[in-house]
This record gives C-alpha cells, structure tokens and sequence, in this order.
C-alpha cells in the first residue's frame, strides 16, 4: 500500500514585492477591492475598515506592518481584492482581519515537499520563509498579526 501525501490546499496571496501562503482554512472570502472607511490616529498599515457581512473589518497591508519602511500602494484597483482572514484567538474584537492583495489569490494544493528552506530570518509577522518554486514566500504569524490588529482596533 502505497503512503498517501498529505496536500494542504493553500492560497498563495501575490502582496506589492512578496507573496504569502494562507491555508484555505483561515481565509473565510475573497473580494473585490473597493473603498474602506478611513481610521484616523492609526499606524499606517492599518488602512481602514470594511464593512463585509454585517461586521466592521480591519484591513492592513502586510507589508507595512512587517518592514519599518515600508509603502502601500495598488498596482491596479481593478485586479486588487482583498483577502478576509479567519482570526485564530477567539477575539471578538477581531474576528476576522483583511489583507490587501494586488492580484486574485491562487488557490493550490500544496505538499511539503513543494516547500524548500531558505536562510532568511522571518519578521515577526511571520512563522518562516520558504522557497516555492522560483518565489521566496512568507508563511504568516496569523496569531501575532491578529493580536497587533486587536490592540489597535480595541482605540477604534
């Protein structure tokens, strides 16, 4: 009997210079960009809030919140969506959080052996780097990402 490969169906999420890997399991739906209700006096990462299915959102771009220098913008609103992520601590001050894509997420199912190491140290925001095919991709700290959201949510 031959031993099964356990796949991981998985959303590679295109940013502005990186690409993330979210499990298909923590990502709840993916939209359309479409304008968000500005937040004054938060950090700049925090773009703002969208309202999806009764519930205020908390949208960020990734980018921003890992690297201090850090910019955002969209190569195009018309191929921006936004990806609406599943939180993992049980919060009700952030049950969900969104990420801004600049393109539609890939759907694949992905096997560890797909994954390769890398030597880049991963940034707070992030469990590890990994190579995936000719891309080095960051596998997301959802845990870290959604506290800091909350913190900065809870003053909203």
């Amino acid at each position: 009997m031959s031993e099964l490969i356990a796949e991981l169906p998985t959303y590679v999420v295109p940013l502005q210079k990186s690409k993330l890997l979210l499990p298909n399991a923590s990502v709840a739906e993916i939209i359309p960009y479409e304008p968000l209700q500005r937040v004054q006096d938060t950090p700049d990462w925090f773009l703002g809030l969208l309202g999806w299915r009764g519930v205020q959102v908390p949208v960020i771009s990734v980018e921003m919140l890992t690297a201090a220098r850090a910019t955002f913008s969209l190569v195009s609103v018309s191929s921006a969506c936004l990806v609406v992520v599943r939180g993992v601590t049980g919060s009700d001050v952030v049950p969900y959080f969104a990420i801004v894509a600049q393109t539609l997420p890939h759907l694949m199912r992905l096997s560890a052996e797909a994954l390769y190491e890398t030597p880049e140290e991963p940034a707070d925001t992030e469990l590890a780097r990994a190579r995936l095919g000719e891309d080095i991709v960051a596998i997301p700290n959802i845990q870290h990402i959604e506290q800091t959201v909350e913190q900065v949510s809870a003053n909203v």
